[in-house]
């Protein structure tokens, strides 16, 4: 079973390098997943870019997001920066990585990355055996900023919208 993204609408040209600079930059967040009882729950992850606009997440498999996925992989993601106030979501579903080499290959990635400071899981993370992966595959990405002008509140919005197929 192979799941595929494909952009199918942008609010600019400047949109999907504008998100992906602005996730990338700021990797960590909070995920939304959907518990028992259609319940929310959130928890703090970092994601990484695997492929262009698509992020992967870490988690163990005895946490209540792993679980929370497994019963429904609807999620929802938004990081923040506070200095620019801008936030970043992404809205979709989440599907755990089970192909050993895709596997293997990201996580050479964030070893590599991990060297070089950037850490796209915590720095106290040492071993992997224990996680699993997850890829997003979005339906919505959009991004707000808001900043004053002239005493008014002026915001800012770009929005890329996704068609996700499986098959």
């Amino acid at each position: 079973m192979t799941t595929k993204s494909k952009i199918t609408q942008t609010s600019s040209q400047d949109s999907i390098e504008m998100i992906a600079s602005f996730i990338n930059a700021h990797p960590q967040g909070a995920l939304t997943t959907i518990a028992k009882e259609d319940r929310l729950q959130s928890s703090v992850v970092n994601v990484f870019e695997t492929h262009p606009l698509m992020y992967t997440f870490m988690t163990k498999i005895d946490t209540r997001k792993y679980n929370n996925i497994h019963k429904d992989n609807s999620i929802s993601f938004i990081t923040y920066d506070p200095f620019s106030r801008t936030e970043a979501s992404i809205e979709g579903i989440a599907i755990e990585v089970t192909n050993k080499n895709k596997v293997e290959e990201i996580l050479t990635k964030i070893r590599h990355d991990s060297q070089l400071g950037r850490w796209h899981v915590s720095p106290f993370v040492n071993e992997f055996d224990d996680y699993i992966l997850f890829t997003i595959y979005p339906s919505t990405i959009h991004m707000t900023s808001f900043w004053e002008h002239e005493s008014n509140i002026e915001t800012f919005h770009e929005i890329i919208e996704f068609e996700t197929t499986t098959e």
